[in-house]
């Protein structure tokens, strides 16, 4: 049975969300990511993350929130530990599902990150339907933001493979062209032989301190996922003063989660059984 860790972002807790609601919407992502897991860890990452893009409760997809000029700005991103194959996009103004576009990079092959009109071109190219920007837009001002926030999944699957996926509409009011973390590749995302890590929080911390691959060689050098995820956090604050969380499964298949933001919303479901907490 494989090991799918998600999450739903990490911040304040916004008085208007509706824990019930985002848990649900977590084990949904859980249900899709199981369902798809026979592909391999890649298909249940993606397929996890694509749920939590197309719910307007989380900042990524369809709910993702305006950047300071009114637009939506996308990124996404996805790794494989097998040869570090990975794709990631930024600045994506015209997919609903972004994360499909990052994955498409990385199994063309030829560049790792993509950017916003040659990425929207180059998803155009491979078949991925864009849809009108404004309808992004307009879903974002209808929900005044998400109530959730950036989403991500790690998995480890039946056959040992290591994945992780990630997507998110940024930070709300951000300057037009500005990438944080999710799209690149160490700081917001990582997968190796000894595990895969997905970042969540403030951006630009977890950039400066590489904090996603700092986690990976915390398990390449012999820590459980969980160790390894409250080792990131407490380097995350006292080396940056950085807020947010972070999801990690090694390669034993255990999985870990930590954050020091006030509310992180996360579940996952290994072979012993699943664990859900907004908290």
């Amino acid at each position: 049975m494989p090991t799918l860790a998600v999450h739903g972002g990490a911040g304040r807790l916004d008085r208007r969300a509706r824990r019930a609601e985002i848990d649900a919407a977590l084990e949904r992502a859980l249900g899709a990511g199981f369902d798809a897991a026979g592909g391999g860890a890649l298909d249940a990452a993606v397929a996890a993350v694509r749920v939590l893009e197309d719910d307007p409760l989380f900042n990524a997809g369809t709910g993702a929130v305006l950047t300071a000029t009114g637009g939506v700005e996308l990124d996404a991103a996805v790794m494989v530990a097998a040869g570090l194959r990975t794709g990631a996009v930024a600045g994506v103004i015209d997919f609903a599902n972004p994360v499909e576009l990052a994955r498409a990079v990385m199994e063309d092959g030829r560049h790792v990150l993509l950017s916003g009109a040659g990425a929207s071109r180059f998803g155009i190219d491979c078949g991925l339907a864009p849809i009108d920007p404004a309808r992004l837009a307009g879903a974002a001002r209808r929900q005044d933001g998400s109530l959730g926030g950036t989403v991500g999944a790690v998995c480890r699957d039946d056959r040992g493979a290591l994945a992780v996926a990630v997507s998110t509409g940024g930070t709300a009011g951000k300057l037009p062209g500005r990438v944080g973390d999710s799209a690149l590749c160490g700081a917001g995302f990582y997968a190796d032989l000894a595990g895969a890590a997905c970042a969540t929080g403030h951006g630009e911390d977890f950039v400066r301190l590489v904090g996603c691959r700092r986690a990976v060689e915390l398990l390449a050098g012999g820590m459980d996922a969980q160790t390894a995820a409250d080792r990131l956090i407490e380097e995350l604050e006292a080396r940056v003063n950085g807020l947010g969380g972070i999801i990690v499964v090694d390669s034993a298949g255990r999985p870990g989660v930590a954050h020091n933001a006030p509310y992180m919303s996360w579940a996952w479901r290994t072979a012993g059984g699943s664990a859900r907490w907004s908290d």
